[in-house]
């Protein structure tokens, strides 16, 4: 039995009750890659593989017909949080043969607001103590409760933390996964993206990436190179081709 696990979406961080931090990720390449896994095995009318679908509220879905539901776990997440604990216990759990990483998960979540006025008033209350004042910037007193409506009387600063990493917990729980990453930048050259990708895949251990640059984000004009051990394998054009070639060589082994 093969267990693949595909992330799709991109997650959304709480500010307060009615505001979100989040990307424009819209899964779709994830629902993409999701029925290109589908497609390949039933071609050839295998039954011997499992899937693992962790998808945000936002991300792109289609109903699936009832010869396919069975073998699709479907397992929604949230937050960074969420994702991290998700992709956790699935890792942990089950022996996964192949993960394509698809999801665009915030570097950061919220930590806190406050008004301007209000943190002003902190530092300046703490005269030269700079130790006081990083602790200040990463818990003032005067932040708004987690639980309230912030005001929109007062400009406001935000704080921001970083979110726990998810790409190294798949490799760590479970060396043997073939591990699919992605990396997306903005503005730079063919030559720098491929330069940050095979960063990537050397930090994390990732068996293949597929880097595209946002200019050529779109549904059917979408492009980018999918690298295999530092090297260029494939250039696919729009979402369904750009599925199909990472699951075409991925299950080459």
């Amino acid at each position: 039995m093969l267990n693949i696990a595909i992330t799709a979406g991109g997650t959304s961080e709480d500010i307060d009750g009615i505001r979100k931090l989040t990307n424009v990720s819209t899964g779709l390449l994830g629902w993409h890659c999701l029925e290109a896994v589908l497609d390949y095995f039933h071609a050839d009318n295998r039954s011997d593989f499992h899937l693992f679908y962790i998808f945000t509220g936002t991300a792109f879905r289609k109903e699936l017909n009832k010869e396919q539901l069975p073998f699709v776990d479907f397992v929604p997440v949230t937050d960074a949080e969420s994702v991290y604990k998700a992709v956790d216990e699935l890792t942990k759990k089950v022996p996964v043969d192949y993960f394509i990483h698809s999801m665009a998960i915030s570097d950061f979540t919220f930590a806190y607001a406050v008004s301007t006025d209000e943190l002003a008033k902190e530092i300046c209350g703490l005269q030269k103590d700079g130790t006081a004042v990083r602790d200040v910037l990463e818990n003032p007193a005067s932040r708004y409760d987690v639980s309230e409506k912030i005001s929109s009387e007062d400009d406001i600063i935000m704080g921001l933390k970083r979110t726990k990493k998810v790409i190294p917990l798949i490799k760590q729980n479970n060396p043997n996964t073939f591990l699919v990453g992605f990396k997306l930048l903005k503005e730079v050259s063919e030559e720098e993206l491929v330069d940050v990708a095979n960063q990537l895949a050397g930090k994390n251990q990732c068996d293949m990436v597929f880097a595209n640059e946002l200019a050529h984000l779109s549904e059917n004009g979408h492009s980018g190179v999918l690298l295999k051990s530092g090297k260029a394998i494939a250039r696919p054009v729009g979402k369904k081709q750009i599925a199909e070639a990472i699951v075409t060589e991925m299950m080459k082994l």
